[in-house]
């Protein structure tokens, strides 16, 4: 959760259109060969980029309070949920004493919100030292402002600290008087929320996400222009780590960056939003290229993982500049004129290639034994063997091993047949 009023809102915003430009400048640095023009033009392209692509900071801000609601209000469902099916279960415990319906999915909130203060403990660090600066009349007129800026934080804070004070309270007290066995479900309905309240930041983040992608303008981002930021950060990332590039660490943040441009040539969000849904042609034609940049910024990564030698690591830079520089001037031929050896194949098709075999087998188990003239005992064998085959197409097991595993159940289903 943030904290910031307007006037450190705009001093955020500035501060961070400076570090932009100096960290575009930073980067430029992996490119020691060009001329001072041509490194120029590099860096404005790379600016522009970033600037166009770029997420305002009070935008940034606002997508972080409602994350916050959203994940708040699913986590009380699933909490409700969860408590639901727990009482469920604690109607055949039996035990004199009876516990109400409501414990549970107050047992669940309470660790959900404990859990989240947890979590969350940096950011009531900073409150409590902030609160501490302003003093009581600084917090009272912060707290009342009706900028939401100002109160949001410190409402959810308290509520959040309120909430689980009184639930844990109810939880115990309630509990002790229950059965053994009505509190074993509440022990297990405490662990579910504990574990539910402890991804509670990255359930944020991912909501955080989606509202960015909502709400950033759509006509100010270019479909390559995050492609370019964060290869070039990929890049500068090589060709500062080129004294060390055995270390794992090295090799670590590089796919870390390399993995923030894979996420980005296979967003096709920018053309989405130019087509409309009948326009299947041109958004299918979108998802071919996307998926092939994609798939060859996924082989340079393979690559570096895989990196032997100095030269080898210095041929991905190299191959690597060349994409950024491809990218600044706008070449798109130049850049995917190495993607044509592994054409780029959709994510369904690759799994219908994987599955495809065991569910016609599947089919094939369910149809024969409902066949007229097939023995009830005979359909059943072969509607065994069938399942077994299909599951065997899924595994990674050899060729000898699985005829090993079939032969073996053939014949016990024909021993079983016999009997």
């Amino acid at each position: 959760m943030r904290i910031l009023s307007n006037d450190e809102l705009l001093r955020h915003e500035a501060t961070s259109l400076r570090d932009v430009a100096s960290r575009t400048r930073w980067y430029t640095q992996a490119f020691p060969d060009l001329g001072d023009s041509e490194r120029r033009k590099v860096q404005m392209a790379v600016l522009h980029a970033w600037i166009r692509n770029r997420y305002p900071v009070n935008l940034q801000f606002m997508s972080n309070y409602v994350a916050t609601v959203v994940t708040a209000v699913g986590m009380a469902a699933a909490s409700v949920t969860a408590g639901v099916v727990a009482a469920q279960f604690a109607t055949d415990t039996g035990g004199s004493a009876r516990a109400p319906w409501w414990l549970f999915p107050t047992a669940t909130w309470a660790a959900v919100c404990l859990s989240a203060l947890i979590v969350t403990r940096n950011d009531m660090r900073r409150l409590v030292s902030l609160f501490r600066r302003l003093g009581l009349r600084g917090t009272i007129w912060r707290v009342t402002h009706p900028q939401i800026a100002y109160w949001f934080v410190p409402c959810i804070v308290l509520s959040t600290v309120v909430v689980t004070a009184a639930a844990s309270w109810l939880t115990i007290a309630t509990a002790l008087s229950a059965s053994k066995g009505q509190q074993l479900i509440t022990a297990a309905t405490g662990v579910f929320g504990a574990i539910l309240g402890l991804q509670a930041g990255r359930w944020v983040r991912v909501v955080e996400r989606l509202l960015s992608r909502r709400f950033r303008q759509p006509h100010r981002p270019r479909p390559l222009d995050a492609v370019l930021v964060a290869l070039m950060a990929a890049t500068a990332a090589c060709f500062q780590r080129q004294a060390r590039w055995w270390d794992p660490r090295s090799i670590k943040i590089i796919r870390n960056r390399l993995a923030v441009a894979i996420g980005a040539a296979g967003d096709t969000a920018t053309v989405r939003r130019r087509t409309s849904l009948m326009e299947v042609a041109a958004r299918r034609q979108a998802r071919q290229f996307h998926t092939a940049l994609a798939e060859l910024i996924r082989r340079h990564d393979r690559a570096i993982t895989q990196v032997r030698t100095a030269q080898e690591y210095e041929a991905i830079t190299a191959s690597l500049r060349m994409g950024v520089l491809a990218l600044a001037a706008g070449d798109v031929a130049a850049l995917m004129q190495h993607s044509a050896a592994e054409p780029p194949t959709s994510r369904a098709a690759r799994i219908l290639r994987r599955t495809g075999s065991s569910l016609v087998l599947a089919a094939f188990a369910v149809v024969i034994p409902l066949l007229p003239g097939v023995d009830g005992a005979t359909g059943g064998g072969v509607r065994v063997l069938l399942l077994m085959t299909a599951a065997l197409a899924l595994t990674p097991a050899g060729d000898s091993a699985s005829d090993s595993i079939r032969s073996a159940l053939e014949r016990s289903l024909l021993t079983k047949g016999a009997a």
